[in-house]
């Protein structure tokens, strides 16, 4: 039957038919590649996806949903364009709004999955309803108004948690430690985000800043660090965008207005429409203008992190360290759709001071379905020029000017991270070890205890060489020589398990570390988790070498250094 929402959809189309008729030859004076043929052609081709949904809807033999048939063609389209274009549902439209507007109604707390509840993944933002509580980092949510939360997404879970301040909500935590679960009522506060999660003097008088995400008021948020560290003594500075994916295009240059000369070119986008080529300069004379700078990056670092690393290496405003970034240099406008959804479109691309294109090649899914590229891509062997005259390489992503090779990561490793090892144990051990020096260090003891809770959780992983047994295992059993093999198999076991003891002992540093940033973070915060990283980082110890001597420092900027 033709419901009440198929005819909401077939006005829109209707109405949406109206707009690119009456308006698409002002559109063509617009842009540079609509002409009256080509909104002709959009206009032709909607009555005929509407004329589509509208036979099938009607005459299909089972009843078709016609808000999922609606969205199958949605997403249909968006996976022909690139990554980044989405139609945005509830859920990740409130996302959106907290990143854009920087605050929202909550108790002050992030959150993921952990033993298949909902956790809190760090401790609450200083000065909110959830900190004032005592709720803490490693606490399972378990109830949330009176409803279990097992079945609940992350999101659905964050919704509960979220609403107007003022208001109240009550939550059932789980805490390691406690026989029985706790209870709290919190009142809903206004909860602005802080995305700066470490901020300090390191090491002879160099300030280190670490930044997570670009949300609304980060340019603030940095700004006040730096004036609170100047007032410390600061010298130098060190500002970590490693493993930051971006955020708003605003906010990447609120953050480089911080060090560069008001006017300075920052960033500029280039699209099809008018009002997608824009530049955006430095607006205000800067706080930390002059004074040494490093920029630490990593292949996570994407967006704004590369808008303000390639800006600052461009202008010759700091020395980046680190590995080449992500290459994510394509805008992103958002159109608000409905009440509860919105589209995220790419309009426009990123170029950096020197005319580099941030974004890596090959970004569109299907080039089939797109008549032009409005802006070639970059070949990755042109050359381009800082303000001093650097060569710096085009093709996408920020090369660093001193690049240190990341240690590969022991596979066992990676797993005890993927399932929250580290987190756990130190989550008992603070439980159970009131006491700790806060300059302690993982010693022969803890590792061993260490050791036997990975046995208590029957910790476990696969190899290459036991998955590819496997594979030649179930083969035997398929061609029914398994019971020959039988010994041969548990022989190869035998020393696959030998192997995984080896896997510990030799991945013991890499243990070492994340056991101490872990039990650091859950006994005294954010801050001294990432101070216990900073001690073993390569990558903020070259920061601290070469903003030491300023010979070096000015050399790279000078391009008369040797960058072995």
């Amino acid at each position: 039957m033709f419901n009440k929402r198929n005819l909401t959809v077939f006005a829109f189309l209707a109405l949406l038919v109206m707009v690119v008729t009456v308006f698409g030859g002002w559109m063509a004076h617009k842009t540079d590649t609509a002409k009256p043929d080509y909104y002709f052609a959009i206009s032709k081709n909607i009555s005929v996806f509407g004329k589509v949904y509208e036979e099938i809807t009607k005459r299909y033999v089972e009843v078709i949903d016609p808000e999922k048939f609606m969205r199958a063609g949605i997403y249909g389209m968006m996976k022909t364009l690139d990554p980044y274009t989405v139609f945005i549902e509830k859920e990740a439209n409130d996302e959106l709004q907290i990143m854009t507007h920087g605050k929202y109604g909550g108790v002050g707390m992030r959150i993921s999955k952990r033993d298949d509840w909902p956790a809190v993944i760090e401790p609450p933002f200083e000065g909110t309803p959830a900190e004032r509580a005592g709720i803490r980092e490693g606490d399972l949510i378990i109830a949330v108004d009176s409803v279990s939360t097992e079945d609940l997404s992350i999101s659905e879970t964050a919704n509960r948690l979220r609403g107007k301040p003022g208001t109240a909500v009550y939550v059932k935590i789980r805490r390691v430690g406690e026989e029985k679960p706790l209870e709290f009522r919190l009142i809903r506060a206004e909860i602005k985000v802080e995305e700066i999660t470490y901020s300090g003097l390191i090491e002879d008088n160099i300030g280190y800043i670490r930044l997570a995400h670009f949300s609304r008021n980060v340019g603030n948020q940095i700004y006040n660090s730096i004036a609170d560290l100047k007032k410390e003594g600061m010298e130098a500075l060190i500002l970590d965008l490693r493993g930051n994916p971006g955020g708003l295009l605003e906010s990447a240059v609120s953050v480089a207005d911080n060090f560069v000369e008001k006017g300075q070119m920052i960033v500029s986008t280039r699209g099809k429409l008018e009002g997608t080529s824009q530049e955006y300069r430095a607006k205000v004379d800067p706080i930390w203008g002059t004074e040494p700078l490093v920029v630490l990056v990593d292949t996570v670092s994407a967006s704004a992190s590369e808008i303000v690393a390639g800006a600052l290496q461009d202008l010759d405003r700091a020395v980046v360290i680190g590995n080449p970034t992500f290459g994510k240099g394509l805008v992103q406008t958002v159109i608000p759709i409905s009440k509860e959804t919105a589209l995220k479109v790419t309009t426009a691309k990123y170029y950096i001071p020197s005319g580099r294109l941030i974004q890596k090649p090959n970004a569109f899914e299907d080039k089939e379905v797109l008549l032009t590229s409005f802006e070639k891509e970059q070949d990755s062997t042109l050359n381009f020029e800082t303000l001093k005259g650097r060569k710096v390489t085009g093709g996408g992503g920020i090369i660093p000017d001193i690049v240190i090779k990341t240690k590969h990561l022991p596979l066992i490793v990676r797993h005890m991270i993927m399932k929250s090892m580290f987190f756990n144990y130190s989550l008992e051990y603070a439980a159970t070890n009131k006491e700790l020096e806060r300059d302690f260090e993982v010693d022969h003891t803890m590792i061993n205890n260490f050791k036997k809770f990975l046995k208590e959780k029957d910790f476990d992983y696969n190899t290459a060489g036991e998955e590819e047994l496997k594979v030649f295992k179930d083969i035997a059993k398929e061609k029914g020589y398994l019971e020959q093999a039988e010994l041969a198999f548990e022989e190869l076991q035998e020393i696959i398990e030998k192997r995984k003891e080896q896997d510990f002992d030799e991945a013991k540093d890499f243990i070492k570390l994340y056991l101490k940033k872990e039990i650091a973070g859950k006994f005294w915060g954010t801050a001294a988790k990432v101070e216990a990283g900073i001690e073993v980082s390569e990558e903020v110890q070259k920061a601290i070498e070469v903003l030491s001597d300023q010979n070096e420092y000015y050399a790279i900027l000078n391009n008369n250094a040797n960058l072995n």
